[in-house]
Order: structure tokens, then C-alpha cells, then sequence
């Protein structure tokens, strides 16, 4: 009898730790996910600030600019819209991740940001270079 709630008191003992543990796991998933998440919507934002500045360096120098150099500036200019509208759909699925579509989304938009701010610099060193 003693021997048998002993074993009954040792088994709740340890399905409470075991259910503590994986509590605690899913917890430190959850953190890891929302760090992971805030992170990437945070890099997205900050090369979305950056190319609406590159945009605004253009329409100012396209004030000042005629004839191949303006074309070569509506032209980068054009680029540039289309590589924000690229950002801002990554960044819409990156804030409309949940925890069970992540990892996809993650590499997905990863890829898609590395793409796009390499192809950004050199946008850029291109326009500084024609002018």
C-alpha cells in the first residue's frame, strides 16, 4: 500500500516536471520565434527607409539633371519602386507569420532581402557612377 502511493506520488511528480519542461520549451520557442520575427520586420523597415531615401536622392537629381542622365535616373528610379513593392510584400508576411509557418517564411523573405539589398547597393553604386 505505501509502496503503491509512493509509485502513484513519483509518477505525478514526474508528469509534472516532464509537462513543465515542455511548457518551458514552448515557451522558449515562442520568445525565439517573436525575437526572430521582430528582428527580420526590423531589417525589412530599415532597407525600406533606405531605398525611399535613395528615391528622393533621385527625384532631387532628377530636378537638376536632362536628357540620358534624367532617363538613366527614371530608370533606376522605376527599379527602385519595384524593389520596395518586393519589400513590402516580404514584410507583410513576415508581421503575418505565425509559429507554424516561420521557418518558411523566414527563408523565403531571407532570401528575398538578401536579393534585394544586393541588388539596392548596386543600384546605387551604378547611379553614383553616371553621375
Amino acid at each position: 500500500m505505501i509502496l503503491n502511493r509512493m509509485t502513484t506520488s513519483f509518477s505525478v511528480i514526474m508528469m509534472i516536471f516532464i509537462f513543465s519542461c515542455s511548457t518551458q520549451k514552448k515557451s522558449d520557442l515562442s520568445e525565439e520565434f517573436r525575437q526572430q520575427k521582430e528582428e527580420m520586420v526590423e531589417e525589412f523597415e530599415k532597407l525600406e527607409a533606405n531605398i525611399d531615401d535613395a528615391i528622393d536622392d533621385i527625384e532631387d537629381k532628377m530636378n537638376i539633371n536632362e536628357g540620358p542622365v534624367e532617363r538613366n535616373l527614371e530608370e533606376a528610379k522605376e527599379d527602385l519602386e519595384e524593389k520596395k513593392k518586393d519589400i513590402q510584400r516580404s514584410l507583410s508576411k513576415a508581421k503575418n507569420a505565425t509559429e507554424e509557418n516561420w521557418k518558411e517564411i523566414k527563408k523565403e523573405t531571407g532570401d528575398i532581402f538578401n536579393d534585394i539589398e544586393s541588388e539596392f547597393n548596386e543600384l546605387k553604386k551604378n547611379i553614383d557612377s553616371k553621375l
